[in-house]
């Protein structure tokens, strides 16, 4: 009984929720819902049609709007034809009226019937479509019959249509969409009403509008247009008499109108009566334009500040749960700094850009992309693009519409179809006045031909690819010839936006107490984003013994996140060509965890400095290294990346560090639109007895104004000789192993190859174990040149080619805080930029899960998958072995984290806490 009458509660919530939105945006006609409960039959073998579908029996109830692959376990997989049917009863058919069925969407191809007539066909998924069932509907009962095909993935397909030729966004990388998605009502409707109006504006008060009629004119109609201001004062009104046209167009002038931005979304109202017939939209005065490279928000200078929204959520899939619940989500954006979501290869529902209006976020959307090209694509992308201007067109928060987003679908090899990318361009750039439009959104492999935005994808582990990042975004910001095409078919002019459009880390999200329903479903081949069997797998390789839950684990992760991100965001910030930026991604979407929120649209660790550096004002502090002695002092470089409207000229930048110094700067002046450095403090570092990771804040201030805020973090070390005189021989036969040696004896420990307490090797060979057998403990530091003994069990394989690199399943580099190896050192559970000249290339397999507990230090990629050690310990004989990967035998002595960790490992080794339980015979 509870569950019903929950089940009611939400289908009434549903239809006052449609209701409120038609009377307050659309026609006031008098309103049918027809959403509720359905009836649903599969046709799997296409076996039912109008002569036998009354004799089907098997017929279950289906919730509308949803996808059908959620209502019913037999279906979450389905592809092909599903009937939906529903009863009307009509108690009186008024006269002179006409009866509109409107839908949403539908995914994908929809043949209507009413009480067995034929009406119409639709084709496609994403967009609204409505039928004129005034005919064939009658007084009493009627039935609705609505034949639904999504095509199955194969080149054969439903119906003579493959899935792979049709627009379908990224629903074969998640969940699959199908069936009635969004709303469904009939609208009663005068002979002669207003189907939509199309408004274009100025930002000076200028506006046309162009008002289409439905239905007979012959009765020559007034017609009325009414504007009204965000104050709701009528600021316009015009009346054309006698309408004898089913377009009409309507200009005029706003005085002194107030412009829609980001800080003020003004949204002004337009009502259109026509007889007994009334209509209202909104719209705004905003201008999008883009000009030497650079966006231009209402004549403005704008930083286009990102996240990609792929815009599925836990339980609904396609479809968002509630006004409320996407309101909150995009409140949340903008806490984070956004002042743009780029909704990813999918048409939204109308109600992302109302509230997206409302609260003054830009978006960029795209068309949803197919598979396979062929020429009945060319008229799919056309006809899913002129409607989705049809029916967005009012939306000042719509800027951005891409085509084509990483070639996928096209063969930019092929001539005819880059031909066709290039005309497609010029369409939609003639069709979509006021927006700027992408050809393809490129990352590398493929290219732009002739775009507005001369965008690029890049991702990279960070902090071990931190260079890779960096000398990526400086090439892109030099205009490289390879961001356009090379087949002579280049329409660069030099002049378009640079951005970096996509870029991101994983950080896992907190689960909650019940899984949801797509925790086990794979996506195809790519086992470490499989989320099942996550709890198993931590317990499994023992990382209980360092995290006191998988949660704990998760909020690391997160932190992991944060520390790639605001390196990303920054050295993006340095490059002044590059104009804006677009995070992979908003949200968590099922297995992919690198969203800014998670699934379930909770913050991550440490949102709150991530909205610090996602300003229009940004401070960007460079030190010329990570890692410090105690007797060295940081010099850190001091950027500011200026977008802000207030003048910066003799703002003051106050800094202070966790050790207790503290300073401040003065700005004399810069320029809006522009990164500059503007100061370089030096911040000494005095005796210390540990390592000490020595947090700077620097606050911008302009009187009393805080402008911006944000922090580095720089690592001191003491420098000191080892106290521990132990007897150590370094194996000599590659030149790392030699400068070792050297280095070594420098550090303090007396070198021998008579009397040794410890071996340092890079390879594991018949002197090694023979002195292993015998008692003696040996550190092999893995590298280029190791070489194994034969029969030894652990293999050394190279990261970056064995899919263990981290740059798209991101990978977490963790430590066991515990051990006696990594006390001094360790700052977190995880490995950051203190540990950036040394994080392992190479990674230790066929270590036994269960042998963990001797792996002090290690990765897993995604969803705790492909776990290696970066070290392992084990006894060989009498002897104990550390094996490692990490990057210290080079960077002994010259980097403070190398030094002190390979003392630490010479130390441990032949300490009684060293107790391996691993033992290779």
């Amino acid at each position: 009984m509870k569950k019903d009458l929950q089940k009611r509660s939400r289908c009434v919530a549903a239809i006052i929720s449609l209701m409120l939105l038609l009377f307050t945006t659309n026609s006031f006609a008098q309103i049918i819902p027809l959403n509720g409960e359905w009836q649903i039959v599969k046709n799997q073998y296409n076996t039912i049609d109008l002569n036998n579908i009354d004799t089907v029996n098997n017929w279950r109830t289906a919730k509308v709007p949803c996808s059908w692959h959620l209502l019913y376990e037999d279906m979450m997989d389905y592809q092909g034809v599903v009937w939906y049917k529903k009863s009307l009863y009509i108690n009186k058919k008024e006269e002179n009226k006409r009866y509109i069925l409107h839908f949403g969407a539908v995914d994908y191809l929809s043949k209507l019937y009413i009480n067995k007539k034929y009406i119409g066909v639709h084709e496609g998924g994403y967009t609204p479509f409505k039928f004129d069932i005034t005919e064939q509907l009658s007084k009493g009962e009627n039935e609705i019959l609505l034949r639904v095909m999504d095509p199955t993935t194969d080149s054969i397909g439903t119906d003579g249509i493959s899935y792979w030729n049709i627009p379908h966004g990224k629903q074969s990388w998640y969940v699959q969409n199908s069936g009635i998605w969004q709303d469904v009502f009939i609208s009663i409707e005068p002979e002669s009403f207003v189907s939509r109006a199309q408004i274009s504006s100025e930002i000076n008060g200028e506006f046309s509008s162009k008002i289409f009629i439905y239905g007979d004119i012959s009765k020559k109609l007034n017609l009325l247009v009414e504007i009204y201001s965000p104050n709701n004062e009528k600021v316009f009104e015009q009346v054309i008499e006698n309408v004898n046209s089913n377009i009409i167009t309507v200009n005029g002038k706003i005085n002194s109108p107030n412009l829609w931005d980001t800080e003020n979304p003004n949204l002004y109202t337009f009502k259109i009566k026509l007889g007994e017939d009334e209509y209202t939209d909104r719209f705004g005065f905003r201008e999008f334009t883009n000009n030497d490279g650079m966006f231009y928000l209402n004549g403005k200078p704008f930083y286009m500040i990102a996240a990609l929204d792929q815009s599925f959520y836990p339980e609904t899939v396609y479809q968002f749960p509630t006004e409320e619940y996407l309101r909150d989500e995009m409140l949340k954006a903008k806490q984070l700094g956004l002042n743009t979501l780029r909704c990813h290869i999918k048409v939204p529902e109308p109600k992302y850009l109302e509230v997206a209006d409302e609260l003054g976020l830009l978006v960029w959307y795209e068309i949803p992309n197919w598979d396979v090209f062929n020429e009945e694509v060319k008229a799919r992308s056309r006809f899913t693009l002129d409607k989705m201007l049809e029916r967005d067109w009012n939306h000042p928060s719509l800027v951005v519409i891409s085509i084509i987003n990483e070639s996928w679908g096209i063969d930019l090899k092929k001539t005819e179809q880059r031909e066709w990318l290039i005309a497609e361009f010029d369409y939609a750039k003639a069709a979509a006045l006021g927006r700027l439009i992408v050809d393809n959104s490129a990352c590398w492999g493929n290219f732009h031909l002739k775009t507005d935005i001369n965008d690029y994808h890049t991702y990279y582990a960070i902090p071990e690819n931190y260079k890779n990042f960096s000398a990526t975004v400086k090439d892109v910001a030099s205009r490289p010839k390879w961001l356009f095409s090379s087949h002579g078919d280049s329409h660069e002019t030099g002049k378009e936006i640079l951005m970096i459009s996509e870029f991101g880390n994983w950080g896992l999200p907190k689960l909650p107490e019940k899984l949801p329903f797509w925790f086990n479903r794979k996506f195809g081949d790519e086992i470490e984003v499989m989320p099942d069997g996550v709890y198993k797998r931590f317990s499994d390789f023992k990382y209980d013994r360092i995290f006191n839950s998988y949660d704990e684990l998760a909020e690391v992760s997160q932190r992991s996140e944060f520390t790639a991100l605001k390196y990303e965001i920054e050295e993006i910030r340095l490059q002044n060509p590059i104009q804006g930026y677009v995070i992979t991604e908003f949200t968590d979407i099922n297995w992919e965890c690198n969203g800014l929120l998670d699934m379930w649209r909770n913050f991550k660790e440490n949102y709150k400095e991530l909205s610090d550096i996602q300003q229009p004002d940004v401070i960007i502090p460079r030190s010329d290294k990570f890692n410090y002695w105690d007797n060295e002092t940081a010099s850190i470089k001091i950027f500011v990346s200026h977008y802000g409207d207030i003048d910066l000229s003799n703002a003051r930048i106050l800094w202070s560090s966790s050790n207790n110094k503290s300073g401040e700067v003065g700005i004399s002046e810069i320029n809006k639109a522009t990164v500059k450095e503007v100061a370089k403090i030096k911040l000494p570092f005095t005796k210390i007895e540990h390592p000490q990771k020595v947090t700077v804040n620097f606050n911008l201030i302009k009187g009393d104004k805080l402008i911006a805020k944000n922090f580095t973090e720089v690592f001191a070390y003491p420098k000191k000789e080892n106290e521990n005189k132990i007897m150590v021989y370094a194996d000599s036969e590659n030149t790392i192993m030699r400068s070792l040696t050297d280095k070594l004896e420098e550090s303090g420990f007396e070198l021998s190859s008579d009397k040794k307490n410890v071996v340092i090797t890079n390879s594991i060979n018949e002197k090694v174990v023979k002195e292993l057998n015998a008692g003696m403990n040996v550190i092999c530091i893995a590298d280029s040149g190791t070489k194994n003994f034969n029969g030894f069990p652990f293999e050394i394989i190279a990261r970056d080619t064995a899919g263990l690199d981290g740059n798209w399943a991101s990978n977490l580099n963790w430590i066991d805080d515990k051990n006696p190896i990594f006390k001094k050192i360790s700052f977190d559970k995880k490995l950051g930029f203190e540990a950036v000249n040394t994080v392992p290339r190479r990674v230790i397999k066929s270590v036994p899960e269960e042998y963990f507990d001797d792996v002090p230090a290690g990765m897993f990629l995604g969803w705790v998958h492909a776990n290696y050690p970066y070290m392992a310990q084990m006894k060989v004989g009498k002897g104990n072995l550390i094996l490692t990967t990490f990057n210290i035998g080079e960077n002994y002595g010259v980097d403070p984290y190398a030094t002190i960790l390979l003392d630490e490992i010479i130390k441990y080794i032949g300490s009684e806490e060293c107790n391996p339980k691993l033992n290779w015979n």
